[in-house]
C-alpha cells in the first residue's frame, strides 16, 4: 500500500521533524515580515507608497520568501528523510550492476544468422535496446567483438568478446551496442 504521507511532515513522519519542519516555517514567515518591511521602508525612501504598491510588494516579497525559502527547507527535510535515498538505491544501487548470467527460467527461442564484420547490421552498431521480457546472448564464433552497454541505468561496461570468453548478456530494454574489432563472425541468440 503506498501511504502518500510518509514525508516528512505528514502525519506519519517522527514529531520531532515535524516539530522542526513547523518551527522552521515560523521562522520563514517572521523573515518574511521582515523582508516586506525591509523593502516598504526602501522605497518609502523614494516618495509616497499607494495603496497598490504596498499590497503589491507585500504579496510579491512575502511570497516569493515563503516560496523560496520554503522548498529549500522541503529539500532539506526530505533529504532527512531517507527517501531521497530509496530513489538513490533504485537507479545507482543493485539496479545499475550488469547482470553476469541469464534468470532462471528462461527459454531460447531464435538465433540470428551468423553476422560478420560486414554483414553486421548498422542498427547493432549504434546503442539500441530489446522489447521488455527479451534477453540476449552473443556467442561470438571467431574473431573479436567489442560490446558496450551504455544505459544510464546500468553500470558502464566495455568488454570484447571472443570464442573463449563468455557470451555477452544483452538484458531487456538496455541500451547496448557492438562494433567489430578486426574479421569476425557472431550470432545473437534470444530468450524470453
Amino acid at each position: 500500500m503506498v501511504r502518500w504521507l510518509d514525508a516528512p511532515t505528514g502525519r506519519d513522519a517522527p514529531a520531532n521533524v515535524r516539530a522542526e519542519f513547523v518551527r522552521s516555517l515560523r521562522w520563514i514567515a517572521i523573515i518574511g515580515v521582515v523582508m516586506v518591511t525591509g523593502a516598504l521602508w526602501y522605497l518609502s525612501l523614494f516618495g509616497p507608497l499607494t495603496v497598490h504598491m504596498v499590497v503589491a510588494t507585500t504579496f510579491g516579497v512575502f511570497l516569493s520568501v515563503l516560496l523560496g525559502c520554503g522548498l529549500f527547507a522541503a529539500g532539506f527535510f526530505s533529504s532527512k528523510s531517507g527517501h531521497d535515498q530509496n530513489v538513490t538505491d533504485a537507479t545507482r544501487g543493485s539496479l545499475g550492476l550488469n547482470p553476469d548470467q541469464l534468470p532462471d527460467g528462461l527459454e531460447s527461442y531464435r538465433r540470428t544468422a551468423v553476422m560478420t564484420e560486414s554483414t553486421v547490421p548498422a542498427a547493432l552498431l549504434s546503442a539500441h535496446d530489446t522489447k521488455t521480457g527479451t534477453w540476449g546472448l552473443i556467442h561470438v564464433v571467431e574473431g573479436q567483438l567489442r560490446y558496450r552497454i551504455t544505459d544510464p541505468r546500468r553500470a558502464p561496461l566495455d568488454t570484447i568478446l571472443s570464442a573463449e570468453t563468455r557470451p555477452g548478456i544483452i538484458e531487456p530494454t538496455i541500451l547496448h551496442s557492438v562494433e567489430p574489432v578486426g574479421r569476425v563472425s557472431f550470432q545473437v541468440e534470444f530468450w524470453r
